[in-house]
């Protein structure tokens, strides 16, 4: 059961951190050796990009690692990758909700201390919420048990998933800005949900479990989709000097062509387990 979670979320991370430095890292630590260049401002923003893409995620899964009474190593991974996909959600909502939130007046004349706080705050969220809730399960009777049936955990981790498309609708309706767009993320909950949770019809799982083991399918297809875009994207950046609107197209398509064949492997695997 902990394994095809585990070994998939490792895999993720590791791809989320080759994708950062093709894309991120690399080409600004180049451009550090170009004396035309504001050396501080390209820092900032390295630092910046660097530790947003990859602290908050990084976070859930050492403070998730912590917070069961567990002596078996496997255990703890598993309970490490269930925070990191909350994160995720965390992480996503926050930064979400920084940019559609945040006054433009706010640290107008220093854009760099806008750029570090605003970088910063979806790792410092996810940490303050992942700790509490690690303390909650540690201190409960619960704690030697899997955080992904602790009631406050899974909670939490449908109504992010749940909040984020609502959150976007809203944002759209406000700004006038509603066209069928802005429904896939809404679509494809429902549609990966529907179907994680029909493919679970023969486990000996309660409806509970088969909802919440749902969400975490929900999750890792929502990840897939989030580094294998980028991914995809940042390597054609290197091939590709002066793309096509076709070409940039079918960059976006196949990324998201692996992330579904992603999910799909990854589903197959733990839904196998938990028959």
């Amino acid at each position: 059961m902990y394994s095809p979670l585990v070994v998939t979320g490792y895999i993720l991370f590791s791809l989320i951190v080759i994708e950062t430095l093709i894309s991120t890292t690399i080409p600004l630590g180049i451009l550090l050796f170009n004396p035309g260049v504001l050396h501080f401002n390209v820092v900032v923003i390295l630092i910046g990009l660097t530790v947003g893409a990859i602290l908050p995620v990084l976070l859930g899964f050492i403070i998730g690692d912590h917070a069961i009474k567990n002596k078996n190593k496997l255990s703890h991974h598993f309970a490490g990758m269930s925070f990191g996909l909350l994160a995720y959600w965390i992480m996503t909502l926050m930064a979400v909700s920084i940019i559609t939130t945040l006054p433009n007046e706010f640290l107008k004349d220093d854009y760099n201390a806008r750029f570090i706080l605003t970088s910063l705050l979806p790792g410092i969220g996810v940490a303050l919420i992942t700790a509490i809730l690690s303390i909650a399960h540690m201190r409960s009777r619960h704690a030697t048990q899997d955080v992904l049936m602790y009631k406050p955990f899974y909670v939490l981790l449908i109504a992010s998933i749940a909040m984020l498309p609502v959150w976007s609708l809203t944002q759209n309706v406000m700004s006038n800005s509603l066209d069928v767009y802005s429904f896939v993320g809404l679509i494809l909950i429902f549609a990966s949900g529907i179907i994680s949770y029909a493919t679970l019809r023969k486990a000996k799982l309660s409806s509970r479990e088969k909802i919440v083991w749902s969400a975490v399918s929900i999750s890792i297809l929502f990840v897939c989709m989030y580094t294998f875009e980028l991914l995809v994207s940042s390597i054609s950046n290197y091939i590709l000097r002066t793309p096509t609107m076709e070409m940039m197209s079918l960059v976006s398509w196949l990324g998201f062509a692996l992330a579904l064949v992603g999910w799909g492997l990854y589903w197959f695997k733990q839904v196998k387990t938990l028959r």
